[in-house]
């Protein structure tokens, strides 16, 4: 589910292969039968579209993506502290059902398989149960759900085990006090009852923590991520704390140094448990692989734009999915033509790494020469390219 989504190196191959191996294995040997049904019917699908996507690569000259980040909504319910939703501009849009389910069909005739909803919590909306039985009836694909998880009760946690293809990703940013803080009181007590229901119903799920100087070293600890792993957690993937919300704390984002010192405790704490995956997403791309922005992942935002990823919230203000088939805006959006050729022109060995966390030059030049052309969906990330180079950590 993970590995293919970049292109992969030995050292990756010799560092991260036998970790994710941990949750292949769990797919086997701990997931519920229809979870295990559900990623065997996908891959099946995939082979059998192989051949004719192939086709179409040779044809068009260009590879289709393998995942498809949807962030369908942000005017968050939530109200966690350093949101990133509180600083869109437009908050009110979202890409209804209808939109979403064409979406995920013209995301399969890509070969498209893994689909990641990044939007505003679902479980705060009246029609969650309508969300989730949509995820349901699109068996050829593998949905990963992200949520606070306060919501997330009973009956629905019964409707997403019964889809099979529908994985939770919990947002989870420390233990008892910092997760209080942030979230408010008695939520890590809920938290810790939601984990632990869903370990006993053997769903497979998976958690993202947001890393700021403030949560460094206990969401790095030995403690934090065993207990993670005691309550059924696949898979935890670290995030780092970007200030671009409406009260955005640069006080609080990791520096370089700091960011380096992540990678290397992701890698370390892997040794610290048996069946739990641990991995520093920005860390991998900066390390031991490249940025799969335009090339092996694609962004659709609750406007419809299409966007490079869902930390670099704008894009082509013609290149609205809602009026254009996706496979069409993801062939010829300018923004992602230019991305794909800065891949393409890279030297042998020397991969694109990310563009916006720690080397913004090509977005700030594409800024000031289509700002007329680009719709900026958060303010506050146009702000940290724009600003970029001026001193200190882009």
């Amino acid at each position: 589910m993970l590995v293919r989504n970049y292109a992969t190196t030995r050292r990756y191959r010799r560092l991260l292969v036998p970790v994710m191996l941990r949750v292949v294995l769990r797919c086997f040997f701990g997931a519920h039968p229809r979870a295990l049904l559900a990623m065997l019917r996908v891959q099946l699908g995939r082979a059998v579209r192989w051949l004719p996507s192939r086709v179409r690569r040779l044809r068009d000259g260009v590879a289709m993506p393998v995942t498809l980040s949807i962030v369908d909504d942000v005017a968050c319910r939530a109200a966690c502290s350093n949101c990133v939703f509180t600083a869109f501009a437009d908050r009110h849009e979202t890409l209804s059902l209808a939109d979403l389910d064409r979406l995920f069909r013209e995301a399969l005739a890509m070969n498209v398989t893994n689909v990641y909803l990044m939007g505003a919590d679902p479980f705060y909306r009246p029609n969650a149960a309508d969300v989730v039985d949509l995820l349901a009836r699109h068996r050829g694909q593998l949905f990963f759900l992200f949520t606070e998880g306060k919501r997330l009760d009973d009956a629905h946690l019964d409707r997403i085990r019964r889809a099979g293809n529908v994985f939770p990703v919990l947002n989870v940013d420390g233990l008892r006090e910092a997760t209080d803080r942030r979230k408010g009181e008695g939520s890590f007590d809920a938290t810790d009852r939601l984990l632990a229901r869903m370990r006993d119903l053997r769903m497979p799920f998976f958690v993202t923590t947001m890393v700021s100087r403030a949560n460094f070293d206990e969401v790095t600890s030995a403690a934090y991520v065993r207990w993670l792993e005691d309550r059924g957690a696949w898979l935890l993937a670290y995030l780092p704390y970007t200030p671009v919300d409406r009260h955005a704390d640069g006080a609080l984002e990791m520096d370089a140094a700091l960011r380096e010192t992540l990678f290397d405790r992701s890698i370390a704490l892997n040794r610290e448990v048996r069946r739990l995956a641990v991995l520093d997403l920005l860390g991998i791309e900066q390390h031991l692989t490249s940025c799969p922005a335009a090339v092996w992942s694609m962004c659709v935002y609750h406007d419809g734009t299409l966007t490079p990823c869902p930390a670099v919230a704008m894009g082509r203000a013609d290149s609205d999915v809602r009026r254009r088939p996706l496979r069409d805006v993801f062939l010829n959006d300018p923004l992602y033509r230019e991305l794909r050729a800065l891949h393409a022109a890279a030297a042998p060995g020397a991969p694109v790494h990310c563009l916006f966390y720690t080397d913004p030059a090509f977005f700030k030049a594409y800024l000031a020469e289509h700002r007329d052309e680009v719709r900026v969906l958060n303010p506050g990330v146009a702000a940290r390219i724009e600003q970029s180079g001026e001193g200190g950590d882009a």
